[in-house]
């Protein structure tokens, strides 16, 4: 595979998307059950719903960035791809800050055991330390959905993509190629075969992947193939803001559909014990995470072609947070059993100071966890950062305008 003279360039402002996409999975782990009572209780069942699924946002983006990273290098002959260098790479670039952020986990989940409080047996936080587990969750890919901590299923789903990667990068046609019809069918394929793929694994291997219940495991990649398939259109190819407007509309519809779908049942079945059949069994992710794919690579789209909002994601803050997202999702989740852990011991149920303390003291734990896993790890196995030896986010106030 030969080279080219254009060189790769780094995208500060995809960095910036990097800190939007972890603080939305943050932001539900630390408030969105909270809300989501909060709005049942007011009736507010839309809000809730939103923040239920803010997580999942927040992951569909972090999938989307993730194509778009990895892949225009190679799908632009900016780089020679090297299977065995690829692999090494995304190896030391992922697994040491994981390796760090498991000891970390297993110390929690060992502390919670041996100090339990009536915190262990709500919220489903009754987890088991064990030698035999830590073991079982060094590979990452976890396929009986036990985690020290939750958040991790996503690394797995993203390690499957990776895989891909090599395929992708020597079957992919030319940027020439992919015009306007072939992109329409690309799209229209990708959200089929994800369709396809779900009604498959939950009609013929349910212990994978099920409609009916929640399988934290590498089950759910079947959800995302459409998130990663728009981060290597977007890396491939270069779009207009035309392109965005169809992404991001296409994307709405798509969600529209899948909030829409379970009423669609209800109206059209003819007993009420088959409604409830239909929407339980039927409903679910068939649209969703490719909807939200779709806004997302809208979104990515409208920032390379706008620089407003190209300079408010390469602010100096928000590039300080994006390169320290991957430690910021690590170790949040851990941070936040131990704080609730620890308050436990002095309050005796989840009142609303327990809630207050829980997250005023949770929430900037975890991202001074985080910098010091970024600090002391990460940093040393990442490549072009701008902010890696700037410890504290006001150091940032040194850096000038950063540009693309």
């Amino acid at each position: 595979m030969s080279l080219v003279s254009e060189k790769p360039v780094r995208f500060h402002f995809l960095d910036g998307l990097r800190a939007v996409a972890a603080t939305m999975v943050v932001v539900l782990h630390a408030f969105a059950s909270n809300i989501i009572k909060l709005s049942d209780k007011s009736h507010l069942h839309i809000l809730g719903t939103i923040f239920n699924y803010i997580d999942g946002y927040g992951v569909n983006l972090f999938f989307v960035l993730s194509g778009v990273v990895l892949l225009r290098p190679y799908l632009r002959k900016q780089k020679e791809f090297k299977v065995v260098e690829y692999f090494r790479r995304r190896f030391w670039r992922i697994y040491p800050p994981y390796f760090a952020a498991l000891l970390f986990a297993a110390a929690v989940i060992l502390f919670m055991n041996r100090y339990p409080t009536w915190y262990n047996s709500s919220g489903g936080m009754n987890i088991r330390f064990s030698l035999r587990e830590t073991i079982h969750e060094l590979p990452i890919i976890n396929m009986d959905g036990n985690y020290y901590n939750l958040a991790w299923w996503s690394l797995g789903v993203e390690i499957l993509f990776y895989l891909v990667v090599p395929i992708v990068v020597f079957l992919y046609p030319s940027r020439a190629k992919l015009t306007d019809a072939r992109l329409f069918l690309a799209i229209v394929c990708g959200v089929l075969l994800t369709v396809l793929l779900q009604l498959f694994l939950n009609g013929w291997a349910s212990d994978i992947y099920s409609f009916t219940y929640l399988v934290l495991n590498i089950g759910r990649f079947a959800e995302y193939p459409v998130c990663f398939m728009m981060g290597v259109l977007i890396a491939a190819k270069d779009f207009d803001l035309r392109h965005a407007r169809m992404f991001f509309l296409a994307g709405v519809f798509l969600v529209f559909c899948s909030s829409a779908y379970p009423s669609f049942l209800m109206h059209l079945a003819p007993t009420g014990k088959l409604n409830t059949w239909l929407a339980a069994e039927l409903y679910p992710l068939f649209f969703v995470h490719s909807g939200y794919g779709l806004i997302f690579g809208g979104v990515i789209v409208f920032a390379f072609n706008r620089r407003s909002l190209r300079d408010i994601l390469s602010k100096p803050f928000m590039l300080w947070l994006g390169e320290r997202s991957y430690s910021f999702f690590l170790v949040h989740f851990s941070v936040f059993y131990l704080t609730d852990n620890i308050l436990s011991h002095f309050m005796a149920s989840r009142s609303t100071l327990y809630a207050v303390l829980s997250r005023g003291i949770g929430l900037p734990a975890a991202l001074f966890a985080a910098m010091l896993l970024f600090h002391f790890v990460e940093r040393k196995f990442a490549r072009g950062l701008v902010t890696a030896n700037m410890f504290w986010p006001w150091q940032t106030q040194s850096l000038r305008n950063i540009g693309d």
